[in-house]
Parts: structure tokens; C-alpha cells; sequence
């Protein structure tokens, strides 16, 4: 099998899962995942990979992590490879654990991030193992919302979207613990995109500090080039469609193309 080349590189964020080989469980008892989580700690210090968020489920594993130095792929090498040798050696059995090479996908912080988090948090909740994710100890839900506490588990670049201190170990487990189908993310696909032009607008009038107001009815100058960064924003950071961002902002093709082409 020819593998597609992995998108790598410096100072990246990733949404990493796997999941196990031929439908065996990668953790059969409390010390698997114990000791899973010992490695993930160990080898991210190691590779100088920050930890953002994890969920270790029986079948398959999800990291959302930082890659400052294009060191992922030799981490997860190490990670799993060490995991599966202290695995197949205590369970007594021979062959690979997780069934591929791991997956990921790049993710930009402040728009996807939050709300991978709370899809990787969720994973235990939506596999109706418990009702609430508290109760599920092999997330790294608990310490976002103060009730753990961890030396490798970086969840400031998430939880300063959400307030301060106490404030925003609340907010975030409301955030999660909120019910509907509003996660606007479309997780099956290889490119993450947000499904709707409300949170499209939304996050980005958040990252640019700016009103929604301003990216669809902008009056005078200053505010028609606040929203030609928003769409330049949308079209080369997000990877929006210059037919996605008319129909999001009512205007034509033909308008973006050339706001684009001029925005500097």
C-alpha cells in the first residue's frame, strides 16, 4: 500500500485518533489506560508536544495536541509502539494493537478548538457509557473543569475563551454539557468545516474582535476593511470557498473574488 503523505510541520495543532486492530479493545483494564496516559506524559515531554485534550475509549484513542517542532509522527511511533509492546506482553497476546497508522487533521485553535474539545469530551457520553462526563475518568474532561488536577494536560489556550479561573471551568462545562445538535464542526471530513454560516461568522467576528454586524453591513471605510480581512480570513485560513463566503455574507462571487485579490 502506497501511504498519502501526512500534512506535518512547526507550531501545528492536530486532531489525532486511532483506533484498535481487527475490533479488539486497546484497553482491557484501569491500568491500561493508566499506564496509556503515563506514556502520553512521558513522550510529550519528551517530543516537546503540548497535550491539549484526550479521550481514551476501549476501542480508540482521540489527542488534540501541539506540535512545536514537527515531531508528531516520531511521538506517536514511540507513543504506540511502546503502548503495544507493554500491552501484548500483559495480556499475553501477539500482533498490532491499534489497526493503522494514526490519523489527524490540523485544527485552528480558537475556532475548531473549542469545540473538538468538547467532542472529544463528549466521546464517553455519546457512547452512552455514563450521563455525565465527570464521570468518565479517562478524559481529560476533569481538568478542565477543576476537578483534577495534571502536569502535562494544557488547557489554558481553550478554557481563556471561557473567562477566568473558576469562571471558566463553569462556562466550559456548560458548554459541554450542552444538549442539541449545535456542534457546527463536520468531524467526518478530512478538511474541518464549520456547517453554517451563523458560527462561520460568529467565531470569525470573535477572532478579529469585531462585531457580526460589521462583516454583513459594514458603514465606512474602517468597517469595510475590517470585513475584507474577515473574508480574506474565511478564504485563506479557514478554507472557505469564495461561493461559501458570498452566500454567508450576501455577495456575489464575482465581489470576493475580487476582495481577495486586493486585500493585502
Amino acid at each position: 500500500m502506497v501511504w498519502k503523505a501526512r500534512i506535518c510541520g512547526e507550531q501545528l495543532y492536530h486532531h489525532i485518533y486511532a483506533w484498535s486492530n481487527d475490533r479488539h479493545p486497546v484497553f482491557k483494564e484501569p491500568k491500561h489506560y493508566k499506564k496509556y496516559l503515563g506514556l502520553l506524559r512521558k513522550y510529550s515531554a519528551e517530543y516537546k508536544i503540548d497535550i491539549i485534550a484526550y479521550a481514551l475509549m476501549e476501542w480508540h484513542v482521540h489527542l488534540f495536541v501541539y506540535d512545536d517542532e514537527n515531531s508528531l509522527s516520531n511521538f506517536m511511533l514511540k507513543q504506540h509502539g511502546a503502548y503495544a509492546q507493554y500491552f501484548n506482553r500483559d495480556t499475553n497476546r501477539v500482533g498490532h494493537v491499534f489497526g493503522e497508522r494514526f490519523n489527524n487533521k490540523i485544527v485552528v485553535p480558537n475556532v475548531y478548538g473549542t469545540w473538538l474539545t468538547r467532542y472529544i469530551h463528549r466521546q464517553p457520553l455519546e457512547a452512552n457509557l455514563i450521563k455525565d462526563p465527570k464521570d468518565y475518568p479517562w478524559t481529560s474532561y476533569r481538568v478542565y473543569i477543576g476537578l483534577k488536577k495534571s502536569d502535562f494536560v494544557k488547557t489554558e489556550i481553550i478554557l481563556e475563551q471561557f473567562g477566568r479561573d473558576i469562571e471558566s471551568h463553569t462556562q466550559y462545562e456548560q458548554f459541554v454539557l450542552s444538549e442539541g445538535g449545535d456542534d457546527p464542526i463536520d468531524w467526518s471530513k478530512k478538511s474541518l468545516v464549520i456547517t453554517d454560516s451563523k458560527h462561520m461568522l460568529r467565531h470569525v467576528s470573535r477572532e478579529l474582535g469585531i462585531e457580526e454586524s460589521t462583516i454583513l453591513n459594514p458603514h465606512g471605510r474602517a468597517e469595510r476593511r475590517k470585513r475584507y480581512e474577515a473574508i480574506k480570513l474565511l478564504f485563506k485560513e479557514y478554507n472557505y470557498s469564495k461561493a461559501q463566503i458570498a452566500a454567508a455574507l450576501g455577495l456575489s462571487r464575482a465581489a470576493i473574488t475580487i476582495i481577495i485579490r486586493n486585500v493585502n
